[in-house]
């Protein structure tokens, strides 16, 4: 089985990730030019890089996940949180193998993420578990991640055309605590879950 991996803090989901997860899970990958068969979203749960950023509760961002998440071929995993300390991608990847030993695995990366990659903990060790995959997450980001791929050709990582998504989770928890309508941001069930945990004010 052809699984795709994209994880993220998802605090909160929104109309932007939907998009782009709708497209990961339609675009054909090599070599064979098929689509993946599941899209594994993975929230994080404690990431490296975290600083004072304001973070929901793993469940809550779980939950809202699953309210939002309309694919048939995504499943929302909480593996990340059934680890113990920092949620290296490495370590991630091992535990999926260790599930799901027959599938062949594709990392889902944007370009910001992408660019830094070879800092990333054990990166080396990554691309024999998966297939990196990156894609742009804005217009400006193109040539940079195009140059990235061809300095680092023997990397082996692919990349795809997919449409960028301009949406910001900080700002839709700022307009929370401003008491402003999100409801364009996000879908109505993740908006009332908002509400009615008072998440973000």
């Amino acid at each position: 089985m052809k699984t795709g991996i994209f994880g993220g803090a998802f605090n909160p989901v929104h109309n932007g990730h939907l998009h782009l997860i709708d497209e990961l899970s339609r675009i054909p990958m090599y070599p064979a030019m098929q689509s993946i068969d599941r899209l594994l979203i993975i929230p994080t749960a404690n990431p490296p890089h975290r600083t004072g950023a304001e973070f929901a509760d793993g469940e809550d961002r779980i939950n809202m996940l699953r309210l939002a998440l309309t694919n048939p071929k995504c499943e929302v995993s909480d593996i990340e949180f059934n680890l113990k300390g920092k949620s290296y991608t490495y370590h991630t990847l091992k535990a999926l193998k260790k599930l799901y030993p027959d599938d062949e695995f594709y990392l889902f990366m944007g370009s910001d993420q992408l660019l830094a990659f070879k800092t990333w903990y054990k990166y080396e060790k990554i691309l024999k578990l998966a297939q990196v995959v990156g894609f742009s997450r804005s217009k400006d980001d193109n040539e940079a991640m195009r140059q990235f791929l061809i300095e680092n050709e023997s990397l082996g990582i692919q990349a795809i055309v997919a449409s960028p998504y301009e949406m910001s989770s900080t700002k839709i928890r700022e307009a929370v605590r401003n008491g402003e309508d999100i409801s364009k941001y996000v879908p109505e069930a993740v908006a009332e879950y908002i509400k009615e945990h008072g998440l973000y004010v």
